[in-house]
């Protein structure tokens, strides 16, 4: 669809908006009572996230790449139909974290209430796929923006046999110096991190509810999710080496991923017609409301 027939197809005056996005591609801006978020077609994803009273709560790479081919770095990337290298078996060059961050979207439904404004996007195998997926599927994923950002990635089987799949939100959570903050609620003691090394771990973890404790930002992140079977953590090096990541930019953000990996065990395998539905939620808090 053009501009002009997503506004009139799907928009809403003050609620619901689309515009030519970097690369040509559009953009969805959401917005409700209680905030706002951006949302590109290209790759499902979630760019920004703002509340009443506080910054943006992902970080988004100046230098991210809006092209054909490229992920957007940044914001919250859609993994699937795996999370990481491809899985063994799969052909030589096949990209990490699969290829839904790389296709183009479609807006199925939109529509608002009094706190919530909501956009439903979906990729089929009519619309992507890749020589080492050769399932029929349908991806949709639900974004409703309310007093908290909440985001459900449902996978269903098409096909006529199982498929089993890994899948991540690979979520880059903005931090206003990550050498200051604290995770909590992902191992006994919290997690500090620094400059000079990389900490790259995936955690066994169900029902996740995890905090970031920002003193620079004065504010708490909260993450919780539903059906995953583990946590990714992820903050690199301040010399990290990525193209698309500024010199001093790992000291501004630090992912936190549900997900179902392959690598661990963790992966779905859905039955013929089957679904399932990987949920996630982000809400800024101040430290005195987590403190009354």
């Amino acid at each position: 669809m053009t501009i002009d027939q997503l506004n009139s197809h799907f928009g809403a005056a003050g609620r619901i908006a689309f515009r030519e996005g970097p690369g040509g591609h559009p953009i969805a801006a959401l917005v409700a009572p209680q905030g706002v978020c951006e949302v590109s077609l290209y790759g499902g994803q979630v760019l920004t996230y703002r509340t009443l009273g506080f910054q943006d709560a992902l970080w988004l790479s100046p230098l991210a790449e809006f092209a054909d081919g490229k992920a957007i770095r940044g914001g919250i990337p859609v993994c699937w139909p795996w999370f990481g290298k491809a899985p063994a078996g799969m052909p030589e060059g096949t990209p990490s974290h699969g290829f839904a961050r790389r296709s183009l979207w479609r807006v199925v439904h939109s529509e608002y209430a009094a706190r919530e404004t909501v956009l439903k996007l979906e990729l089929t195998d009519d619309d992507a796929t890749d020589p080492a997926w050769p399932y029929a599927y349908q991806l949709t994923l639900t974004i409703t923006l309310g007093d908290c950002l909440t985001l459900e990635l449902q996978t269903r089987n098409l096909s006529n046999e199982p498929f089993t799949y890994g899948e991540a939100l690979h979520t880059y959570l903005r931090v206003g110096d990550a050498r200051n903050i604290r995770l909590l609620g992902i191992t006994e003691e919290a997690l500090s991190f620094n400059d000079t090394d990389t900490h790259d771990v995936v955690y066994p973890k169900t029902d996740l509810v995890a905090l970031i404790s920002d003193p620079d930002m004065e504010r708490i992140l909260a993450l919780t999710a539903d059906d995953s079977s583990a946590v990714v953590v992820w903050h690199p090096a301040l010399e990290c080496g990525l193209s698309d990541v500024s010199l001093g930019g790992p000291r501004h953000f630090l992912c936190v991923e549900p997900a179902n990996p392959h690598h661990t065990g963790g992966e779905i395998t859905l039955a013929p017609g089957s679904a399932h539905v990987l949920t996630m939620r982000i809400q800024p808090t101040s430290p005195k409301e987590k403190n009354a």
